[in-house]
């Protein structure tokens, strides 16, 4: 029995769904080569479907003329009952295709973003929406969300561009970290002309700009080491390999951070911001718009312990 009580009908025992396509083409048009036309198929094969829909009915539907042909009576009926089951049935496929499409969001962040911040705190996430599933692209390159290569992306930019949603996540800041061993010698930015600096490959012009804004445009270290993304960086700095441009507050809690410090006392230099971005059409993704909420009560909740963080990791470095 059905929903309400009554009797489901048995698929096997029904016409296949491409005679009733076939019929109501035809139905609509009045002409079976126009039909043809419409369906990608021939006006012989759409001939066809509508003679075996006839003989499944046990009666004509249409009145044969030399060029054309018209709905009978019988036709007529049948013509609006399956007109109707047809965009019944279109609107409960499209309905359940954008309802599948709403269980899985692509998120394309930044690895130190993942890795440091994002990813301990995902757990509270699926808690709140188990139905969703996320697919998260950590490598640096951008991802074209305009596009479609994401639904929502985590970008460290000084505006967020054109076209798209966007809202600040945390405002960032650059300082120059090594560990301790290594920051014995250096007392100012001068001094990192005898040092090895690590640098990324992809992203803002980082030491470039550093540099520059610190007054020694035109520094040449002594070697220049270049990775791919900043926990890289982390790694490499933290075995002692070079200095890095660390990227406060959230470095701080990376892997491989707590061996590094600030090898001279300079205040750090803004570096743009995270933002979180998705089209602006997707601002009424149900999954978008509770992916984007989430990020922002957490960083939130989380802006007190982030700053605390920061002050106990810049105090000045006491050399030996």
């Amino acid at each position: 029995m059905g929903e309400h009580g009554s009797p489901m009908a048995d698929p096997k025992s029904l016409p296949p769904l491409h005679l009733l396509r076939a019929f109501a083409a035809a139905g609509r048009l009045q002409n079976f080569r126009d039909a043809a036309a419409e369906l990608g198929v021939t006006p012989s094969a759409v001939s066809h479907q509508i003679k075996t829909l006839e003989t499944w009915i046990g009666a004509p539907l249409f009145d044969r003329g030399v060029r054309q042909v018209r709905l009978n009576e019988r036709g007529k009926e049948l013509s609006r009952a399956v007109n109707r089951s047809l965009a019944a049935l279109i609107t409960s496929l499209e309905q359940a295709r954008r309802g599948a499409a709403r269980t899985s969001l692509k998120v394309a962040a930044l690895p130190l973003f993942v890795s440091a911040w994002m990813a301990p705190r995902l757990e509270r996430f699926e808690r709140l929406h188990p139905d969703l599933s996320l697919t998260i692209h950590t490598d640096a390159r951008v991802y074209d969300v305009l596009a479609g290569e994401a639904d929502v992306a985590i970008r460290n930019v000084a505006t967020p561009g054109s076209g798209l949603y966007a809202r600040k996540l945390l405002d960032l800041r650059a300082t120059p970290l090594c560990t301790p061993a290594l920051a014995e010698d250096i007392v100012s930015p001068n001094d990192l002309r005898r040092k090895t600096l690590i640098a990324l490959s992809v992203g803002r012009a980082g030491w470039t700009d550093w540099l520059e804004r610190a007054g020694y445009a035109g520094l040449k270290p002594r070697r220049l080491i270049t990775v791919d993304t900043l926990p890289e960086a982390i790694a490499a700095a933290a075995q002692g390999r070079g200095v890095m441009l660390g990227l406060l507050p959230l470095i701080w809690d990376a892997a491989g951070a707590s061996a590094l410090v600030a090898p001279f006392n300079l205040a750090p230099q803004e570096a743009g911001a995270y933002y979180v971005v998705c089209r602006k059409e997707d601002r009424s993704n149900t999954m978008a718009a509770a992916f984007i909420s989430w990020l922002l009560d957490e960083m939130k909740a989380d802006a007190h312990r982030l700053k605390r963080l920061e002050r106990t990791h810049l105090a000045p470095h006491r050399r030996g």
